[in-house]
């Protein structure tokens, strides 16, 4: 009985502790479905210039030019790499710089509470998100093992739940396999 009621107690209390994550992976992930994507509401803006950055002055030239156009800087100005690109920021707001075909090209995109929302749902943030969001998957096998405990002793039930599991099972793979 001690393996049902601890069963119990961490179905409610961690459940109720990941409630949020759940809703924001829902959330996203139903909206990410339908053809949103992180860039839903965001704010972008891009500018060409007819010359060439080398790519060891692009961080100067950039900080120059943002404070040259009263240009907001974000948060973070560490320098990193974004598909070839030089960028500044985070998923929230970024700011990048690249050089390609004798242009430069520099754009901003801040996105919208959707848009960083589905930033992370995709890991696409700081990796301390990501620590949460491995533990709420990890938490979900849990629930459901915590869950068949907990039901594993209602003897009358078996015969339903364990056709519900092949039911869904049997779907699952069959629409699984036909989707791709």
């Amino acid at each position: 009985m001690k393996l049902k009621k601890f069963s119990h107690q961490f179905h409610i209390y961690v459940s109720v502790f990941l409630l949020p994550m759940a809703l924001l992976f829902s959330i996203t992930g139903i909206v990410y479905i339908f053809g949103l994507n992180q860039d839903v509401g965001a704010t972008k803006q891009k500018w060409v210039l007819e010359e060439v950055v080398p790519k060891e002055k692009q961080f100067d030239f950039l900080m120059d030019f943002l404070s040259k156009n009263n240009i907001p800087f974000p948060n973070d100005i560490n320098p990193k790499d974004f598909r070839g690109a030089l960028s500044i920021g985070s998923a929230k707001y970024m700011i990048t710089i690249e050089t390609k075909d004798n242009q430069t090209m520099i754009q901003t995109i801040q996105r919208s509470l959707l848009g960083n929302m589905i930033m992370l749902h995709k890991a696409k943030a700081k990796w301390y998100f990501d620590v949460l969001s491995v533990a709420f998957g990890i938490s979900l096998v849990l629930f459901y093992l915590s869950g068949i405990v907990m039901t594993a002793f209602c003897k009358n039930k078996r015969k339903e739940m364990l056709i519900c599991f092949l039911a869904g099972l049997i779907l699952s793979i069959a629409l699984g396999y036909l989707s791709v």
